[in-house]
């Protein structure tokens, strides 16, 4: 994975760690945008390490990667606030091959700030409640804006809005 992604284009820097405490010490010392997390760890240190890096700056992008068949670790990640799960095919060479972007002519519907910050907290699992809170707004009025952005994104519910806005690259 390191060496697949310190090729790719407008990645700035790239780092490993062995361990998760190794992981945690060097975020700590120097924050990154976007960890990536391989999901062959045991269950319960992923889910320590993502909650550990959350708390420590909740706006890093956590990606956790590995095999598609691990969607149940898929599902606690990003439960747990991993922005998404890379599903990926190890090889017999030691390399990845990652799935490739699709061509769509689909058009990106245009949510209002409001409903960005909205689908954010939405993305975060923050109820009704407290997205009003943290918005300042009327928990009713956090229902009128998810309403409209689950309309515009033509989601059924809140987490296929926020599979919606992540493939639409209108959050990350």
């Amino acid at each position: 994975m390191v060496r697949l992604l310190a090729n790719a284009p407008g990645i700035r820097r790239v780092d490993s760690a062995a361990t998760s405490a190794e992981l945690i010490t060097k975020f700590r010392m120097l924050p990154a945008g976007t960890v990536f997390l391989s999901a062959r760890v045991r269950p319960d240190a992923l889910a320590e390490t993502i909650d550990t890096l959350v708390k420590l700056q909740a706006e890093t992008a956590v990606v956790v990667f590995g095999a598609p068949e691990l969607s149940a670790v898929a599902t606690e990640a990003i439960r747990r606030g991993a922005a998404a799960f890379l599903a990926c095919e190890a090889s017999g060479t030691g390399s990845f091959s990652l799935p490739k972007p699709r061509e769509t002519t689909e058009q990106v519907p245009a949510l209002s700030k409001r409903e960005i910050e909205v689908l954010r907290g939405i993305s975060l699992g923050k109820t009704n409640n407290e997205i009003g809170s943290d918005l300042h707004l009327a928990e009713d009025t956090v229902k009128t804006h998810a309403q409209r952005l689950f309309r515009k994104l033509a989601a059924t519910d809140r987490a296929h809005a926020v599979g919606q806005a992540m493939r639409k690259n209108l959050i990350t």
